[in-house]
């Protein structure tokens, strides 16, 4: 069935098209034809820019089995709303809070934010701070959300990202630790020193990692004192000018 086919089959006024060609587009069971066509209508004819948007916004809820089918979907979907504009910015950002599949409207958000800044600000307004240790889909939407944070450099980031490192989920102190490594060292360092002073083995990834990059970055430690005889880990000590080496001896 064409596109204007299906638009005519629709009936009612625009509201019921929007409304049928919505129901269409979320359902993973719809004839893929159809779901298609619902998604090409709210894309590029639906006229309600916002409840086209909301519509749209719904096929990122589910996966295809067949990849290339659903990645075809997703991108007319992730195009329509993209066309919007600045009409379905805050509408993309209400659906990010909201949801737990995130990839797709990330990039949405991305191609729509006005500045990198705005990007940050937004990334950081769909963390969960509270306690979400048992419900594993929020515990991974944090755990995402963070790795795409270690993509930016942003003054005052910390103070948003340091709550992360007390998560009860490894997976989420890790990326919390990498979004800090990739900070201004003079914001950061004092709480990075921390991580190579702890022991505890379940953060052992996480001291190795910044062990690691403080040797790669040749980064001056500022408390030298705070390792006994120097000794960061294993055969890692800190020299005299204050930075990393390891004691091949």
């Amino acid at each position: 069935m064409g596109l204007f086919d299906f638009i005519k089959n629709l009936g009612g006024n625009s509201d019921t098209k929007i409304q049928k060609a919505g129901a269409l587009a979320k359902s993973p069971k719809a004839v893929r034809e159809d779901r298609l066509a619902a998604i090409e209508y709210l894309a590029d004819d639906a006229p309600d820019a916002s409840k086209a948007v909301q519509a749209l916004l719904e096929r990122f809820e589910f996966s295809l089995e067949h990849g290339i089918n659903d990645t075809r979907e997703k991108e007319k979907a992730m195009e329509g709303i993209i066309r919007r504009g600045d009409e379905a910015l805050p509408l993309v950002l209400i659906y990010l809070k909201s949801t737990t599949r995130i990839a797709w409207p990330i990039k949405i958000l991305k191609a729509l934010g006005r500045s990198e800044e705005h990007v940050i600000e937004c990334l950081l307004g769909t963390l969960e701070y509270d306690d979400v240790s048992f419900d594993q889909a929020k515990t991974d939407k944090n755990y995402d959300i963070l790795c795409h944070l270690a993509d930016y450099k942003k003054s005052g980031l910390k103070e948003k990202i340091t709550h992360f490192l007390k998560d009860p989920d490894e997976r989420v102190r890790y990326a919390a630790a990498e979004v800090l490594m990739e900070q201004d060292i003079q914001e950061t360092g004092e709480t990075l020193e921390a991580l190579m002073r702890d022991e505890n083995p379940d953060n052992s990834r996480i001291r190795q990692t910044v062990v690691r990059k403080y040797l790669e970055q040749s980064w001056v430690v500022s408390k030298p004192e705070a390792f006994a005889n120097r000794q960061v880990i294993g055969p890692v000590f800190v020299n005299e000018q204050n930075r990393l080496f390891v004691n091949q001896s």
